[in-house]
């Protein structure tokens, strides 16, 4: 089942509290802005729904945020994040802006530690494959 609300993706980063980047091939996630108020019901209903203990841990969960430029998909999900952080093992945040820019993010998860530990051979498809093997709960936008 999928949702829509609304959708840009840009980066990757571990931990919340303590962001970081992979040998500067994959940018940090941007801070939320801190004049960024409101939208309060999407973003409870996008935590309801990420956080609904009554589905399966193995069930994938999608959630399409969509709309016009500037009104602000990208600080619902960095604010959810930001209120979720520790709900989440990892977090992805990958440039969805053309299939090259969300080919070299996604290649750029290859060089995590995590994932170089598994043996990815750096393509795409290799990182997907191993996000798609994660037992941990992580999200990615």
């Amino acid at each position: 089942q999928t949702d829509n609300v609304d959708l840009e993706l840009t980066h990757i980063h571990n931990d919340y509290r303590n962001r970081t980047a992979s040998h500067g091939v994959i940018p940090l996630m941007p801070n939320p802005s801190n004049r960024f108020t409101g939208r309060t019901e999407v973003i409870a209903k996008l935590k309801r729904y990420f956080s609904n203990a009554d589905d399966s841990a193995q069930k994938r969960k999608f959630f399409l945020l969509h709309g016009m430029g500037g009104i602000g998909k990208t600080q619902i999900c960095l604010k959810c994040v930001e209120e979720m952080f520790d709900c989440f093992s990892s977090v992805f945040w990958i440039d969805a802006s053309s299939v090259g820019t969300m080919t070299q993010g996604l290649k750029g998860i290859c060089n995590l530690p995590a994932a170089q530990s598994s043996g990815l051979d750096g393509s795409h498809e290799s990182a997907l494959h191993w996000i798609g093997s994660l037992k941990e709960n992580y999200i990615m936008v």
